[in-house]
C-alpha cells in the first residue's frame, strides 16, 4: 500500500509540474493570435493569424491544434495552413509547417499537401550562448493526385545570443534572442530541379509565451522583412 501511495503521489507531482512548465504559452491556449509582417523598409505587408483549439493536458504534457492565414496589406488571403503545437516537460515543440516562409508557399496554396510530423524545440532553461538542436522538413504538394513538388525547410545553426526586452502592440516581454541559418528549396517534378532559397533569421522568444518577434535577413545580411505579435485574443 505505501508502495502504491507513493507511485501515485510521483504520478501526481510530474503531471502538475509538466502542466505548470507547460503554462502560459499562448500555443496552448483556446485563442487567436495575430502576427503582422513588414516589409524591408518597415512597411506593413500583411498579416498572418493563428487560430488555436483543441488544446488537451495529459501526464505527459499539453497539445494543441492550430489553422493560419496569411493575408496581404489588402487582405487578399496568400496561403493557408493548419498544423500542432505540443510541450512536454516545458520544453516548447512548434510544429515546423508554423515556420514555413509565406511569401515562398502562395504558389502552394491551392494544392494537396503531404508532410510528416516535424517540430522546432525550445528547452525549458535557455542560457546565453546555447546551442539549439536543428529541425528538417519534408513536405510534396499535389496537383490532381500528380506529385508537383518536393519542399524541404532546414533551420541550422540554432544559437541563443543573449535576452533583450522587446515591446509590440500586444504587450512587452523579457526575451531570449535566438539566431538560425535557414534554407527552403523546392523542386518540381518529374526532373526535381530547384533552387535553395538561403537566410538568416532572429527570433525573439519569451519563456511561458512564446514568440514575440522574428526578422529575415538574405544571405548577404540585408534585411527581407520582419514579423511581431499585434493582438491576442483568448
Amino acid at each position: 500500500m505505501k508502495h502504491l501511495l507513493s507511485s501515485l503521489l510521483l504520478l501526481a507531482g510530474f503531471i502538475s509540474l509538466s502542466a505548470q512548465d507547460c503554462k502560459g504559452y499562448y500555443y496552448l491556449s483556446n485563442s487567436e493570435v495575430q502576427m503582422t509582417t513588414y516589409g524591408k523598409k518597415g512597411e506593413e505587408s500583411g498579416k498572418l493569424t493563428y487560430k488555436i483549439s483543441d488544446v488537451k493536458k495529459d501526464a505527459s504534457g499539453t497539445t494543441a491544434s492550430f489553422t493560419s492565414e496569411m493575408v496581404n496589406e489588402k487582405g487578399k488571403t496568400l496561403s493557408k495552413g493548419a498544423g500542432k503545437y505540443k510541450c512536454t516537460g516545458g520544453v516548447m515543440f512548434i510544429d515546423a509547417k508554423a515556420s514555413l516562409p509565406g511569401d515562398q508557399m502562395e504558389a502552394y496554396k491551392d494544392m494537396e499537401v503531404k508532410a510528416d510530423d516535424a517540430f522546432i524545440e525550445y528547452p525549458a532553461n535557455l542560457s546565453e550562448g546555447q546551442t539549439l538542436k536543428d529541425a528538417n522538413f519534408k513536405m510534396q504538394t499535389y496537383s490532381k493526385s500528380t506529385l508537383n513538388s518536393t519542399i524541404t525547410f532546414d533551420e541550422i545553426n540554432r544559437k541563443v545570443i543573449g535576452k533583450e526586452t522587446i515591446t509590440t502592440p500586444a504587450g512587452t516581454w523579457e526575451c531570449w534572442k535566438i539566431t538560425y541559418d535557414g534554407k527552403f528549396k523546392a523542386q518540381m517534378a518529374p526532373l526535381n530541379i530547384g533552387i535553395p532559397f538561403s537566410f538568416q533569421c532572429t527570433e525573439w522568444f519569451a519563456p511561458g509565451f512564446g514568440i514575440v518577434k522574428s526578422e529575415t535577413k538574405n544571405k548577404n545580411g540585408k534585411l527581407m522583412g520582419s514579423m511581431m505579435i499585434t493582438a491576442l485574443k483568448k
